[in-house]
């Protein structure tokens, strides 16, 4: 048996959950997954196991399964001192437990002989290999909101744009994420503009109320998704997947919003750098725009 952990939000679980299916397909193992880290972030909205919510093929990894690999306990607080000398300890001393020391892209036939893997796993190649497997599971296991399924149907019928801004941690000096300011959206919504005939751009934003603020779009035709208007993050995302055409900031949650979409004509514009302080990472692919 392999196991994979999973953490972060809905973005980060879908590559760790591609990732998964990748280590199933090579090695024709059973492979399941790891949720502790979870357990105890209490109500965190963002770092949830909200992929749960597609209907998906693999199983949870039960305590005594990850007993068996695992030599530590890796209960608690992921972002609590002691977790990380736990961790540290697992990485030194257990050499079936396989940690992602960033985000470069690896050769799966490289590492398939550890059992457990802990990392991110931010590669478009991951994703292709196993594609076909993974767009069949990204599919909803519930009846959708009411409103949600008619916002979905009412953006399928126009030529429509998401447009990703994203705030919060985003904004913080030491972020390695950077901050996209209004030239980025000036230069990727004029792109739009002339590449696409009548854009609606639809405005997803984690300060719905600082954009509207702060930000001017033109006279352009826009559609701010108020707080209101949210039911969650998981709706959102299936409502920035059911757009044409995707202008994204480095988020997880924006790639996987524009990669569900498998028009070949679609166009997704994504930063001239995904990490502002050049970490390595191989998650843009070939044929997406960057600016």
């Amino acid at each position: 048996m392999r196991i994979v952990k999973m953490k972060g939000g809905l973005g980060n679980q879908m590559f760790q959950y591609a990732f998964a299916k990748l280590v199933q397909q090579e090695t024709g193992e059973e492979v399941k997954m790891d949720f502790s880290s979870f357990d105890a972030l209490g109500r965190d909205r963002i770092r949830t196991p909200r992929i749960l919510k597609f209907r998906l093929s693999l199983e949870k990894a039960t305590d005594d399964e990850i007993r068996k690999i695992c030599k530590f306990d890796h209960t608690g607080n992921p972002f609590s001192k002691s977790y990380k000398v736990k961790l540290l300890a697992e990485i030194m001393c257990n050499r079936r437990y396989y940690f992602e020391r960033n985000r470069a892209y690896r050769e799966p036939g490289k590492i398939l002989d550890h059992q457990y893997f802990d990392g991110y796993w931010q590669s478009w190649r991951y994703v292709d290999q196993v594609w076909p497997i993974v767009q069949k599971e990204f599919v909803p296991n519930a009846s959708l909101h009411l409103e949600t399924e008619k916002q979905i149907e009412m953006i399928k019928q126009q030529n429509s744009v998401f447009v990703g801004i994203r705030r919060g941690d985003y904004t913080e000096e030491s972020s390695h994420y950077g901050c996209f300011q209004q030239e980025y959206y000036d230069r990727t919504m004029k792109y739009m503009e002339t590449h696409v005939e009548n854009p609606v751009f639809y405005i997803f934003s984690n300060d719905i109320e600082w954009v509207k603020s702060n930000m001017n779009f033109e006279g352009r035709r826009v559609v701010y998704r108020e707080k209101e208007d949210i039911i969650d993050d998981f709706d959102e995302f299936l409502l920035m997947s059911a757009c044409q055409y995707s202008i994204c900031v480095n988020s997880s949650y924006h790639w996987w919003a524009a990669r569900m979409n498998d028009d070949e004509k679609k166009i997704v514009i994504v930063p001239e750098k995904w990490f502002f302080d050049d970490r390595p990472i191989d998650i843009v692919p070939e044929h997406w725009i960057r600016m």
